[in-house]
């Protein structure tokens, strides 16, 4: 019954452009399952310390609101904090600060009412209130009817600002409105998560709802931070802090303090207590990125920090207990540095216990379409543009057939550089192509770079550069041999040929 009350309410809330009518054909589907006398919504806006009421629905009439209502600074912290609930049961509207003083202005005979949240990111947005004329009357079962209509009110609302012109006067809004479209379209934030990355969310799914460790293992650009946030906003700590932390940005005499902390007078400059990246995060996720560039050193206590759940920071004594989920990420191969010597193996174990392996671009390359129309928006709004530029079929398979080295982090920039030089449309990626010099075409039409000038005088034997450069094709491959995407298809080589050749240069 709740998914079609989702699906018939969403049809009815998209069902028109005037914010009043798809909210009285909302209500007549609603109140068929939920004790209503009505429904308002309304916006708080911090540029002005108010909050506005947009829309009010009941029997009798529906109609468009333009009343704003001055709140205290108090309610603008209440308003501001991040750990509110996105639904909340009201069955005494005086339990409720903001409520009690804001609603009765515009409808006075409320005395309970569902308060939903309309969330971007961080950013409390506004409220849709379910309001009845008789107290007590709202239970738990009414409120998770609702909850799921958080996004799709949050989407209508931003459309419905833009059409007033009111999003002139919050610009950060415009970038919500963005956001929420595709809040709803790109489910986590993750294109592609239907396919080509689909394994990954399966794996995601999975883990989620547990407290466990996740590695998340691919090349540079390929998406690792992207896939963290699903995981945490999966997870039952979605309401709680997010840390991210980059291991490899931090200087190796600041680690301590960065990811623990330090007591007042620990060193010279500690003038009062710093809580740690670690500590920041308790109650949530802590995302630990580049984890391989961590020195041996900070490796001995990150572990400390797994194996305990607890840290110390720098010149105390107190052991301060966590309840954190660590999320690691790399784009090095682990593995090979714990044989090394460069990464611990204890360390390793712990951080390995779900390791998702993320795609490079060029094995998903069915993904690049929507990639690329996701950029688009994100990019129209940075740049200003008042429509999406068109990129033409030939230039979407010129995008489809080159090798991205730099995986998706480089697909953003390069149409950032097309959006730059053609923002009227339409792009051109044939810069793309242009060949440097050092770089070979090969038969696909694709280039790689072989770059003699970086060689010394002093020459290996060729098997030595074979065997270098197949392993390299097996490491960006992930070790997948046959089939599409594997080290074979990349070679140009049939898959038993390279094998032998494997064997024969001692490679398996």
């Amino acid at each position: 019954m709740e998914k079609k009350l989702y699906y018939d309410a969403t049809q009815e809330l998209c069902s028109s452009l005037d914010l009043e009518i798809s909210l009285q054909r909302y209500f007549e589907i609603v109140k068929q399952h939920i004790p209503i006398d009505g429904i308002y919504l309304n916006i708080y806006r911090p540029e002005f310390s108010d909050i506005q009421f947009l829309a009010h629905v009941n029997e009798q009439q529906a109609s468009a609101l333009n009343t704003q209502i001055q709140i205290s600074a108090e309610m603008e912290d209440t308003l501001r904090q991040s750990d509110r609930p996105i639904i909340k049961i009201v069955n005494d509207i005086h339990q409720d600060m903001v409520t009690k003083f804001v609603a009765p202005k515009v409808i006075p005979e409320i005395k309970s009412l569902i308060l939903l949240r309309m969330v971007s990111g961080n950013t409390h947005l506004g409220i849709v209130g379910f309001y009845s004329k008789t107290a007590s009357v709202f239970r738990t079962k009414h409120a998770d009817m609702i909850a799921p209509h958080m996004h799709t009110f949050s989407l209508i609302t931003a459309f419905n600002l833009k059409d007033r012109n009111l999003l002139k006067a919050n610009q950060s809004l415009t970038e919500q409105n963005r956001s929420l479209k595709r809040a709803i379209f790109t489910p986590n934030g993750v294109v592609g998560g239907e396919a080509g990355l689909n394994k990954v969310m399966q794996q995601v799914k999975a883990i989620a709802k547990l407290n466990t460790t996740v590695l998340l293992q691919g090349e540079t650009g390929s998406g690792k931070e992207v896939i963290a946030n699903a995981v945490h906003e999966l997870s039952p700590r979605v309401e709680r802090p997010f840390i991210k932390v980059n291991c490899g940005a931090i200087p190796e005499s600041l680690i301590d303090s960065e990811l623990f902390g330090y007591e007042k007078g620990a060193f010279t400059g500690a003038e009062h207590r710093k809580e740690g990246h670690f500590e920041q995060a308790n109650g949530g996720t802590i995302f630990l990125d580049e984890i391989g560039e961590l020195p041996l050193s900070a490796q001995v206590r990150l572990l400390r920090v797994l194996q305990n759940s607890t840290i110390t920071r720098v010149g105390g004594y107190e052991n301060v207990q966590l309840d954190i989920r660590v999320i690691a990420a790399t784009h090095r191969n682990l593995k090979a540095m714990v044989h090394k010597g460069e990464f611990r193996e204890d360390l390793w174990y712990r951080l390995a216990i779900f390791p998702i392996e993320i795609p490079s671009l060029r094995q998903r390359r069915s993904d690049i379409p929507l990639l690329v129309q996701h950029f688009l928006e994100l990019l129209c709004a940075k740049l200003n543009l008042n429509k999406l530029p068109r990129v033409s079929p030939e230039q979407l398979e010129s995008l489809n057939q080159y090798q991205w080295p730099g995986n998706v982090r480089e697909l953003i920039n390069v149409i950032e550089r097309a959006m730059i030089q053609s923002p009227e449309g339409p792009l051109n990626f044939d810069f793309l192509h242009v060949k440097q010099e050092g770089e070979v075409e090969i038969k696909s039409g694709e280039t790689i770079v072989v770059d003699p000038s970086h060689a010394s005088d002093k020459l290996v034997p060729l098997d030595t550069m074979i065997s270098k450069y197949i392993a390299h094709a097996m490491r960006i491959t992930g070790g997948k041999l046959y089939g599409t995407g594997g080290a074979a298809e990349l070679l140009d080589i049939n898959p038993n040929t390279l094998k032998s050749k494997m064997k024969k240069l001692g490679l398996c």
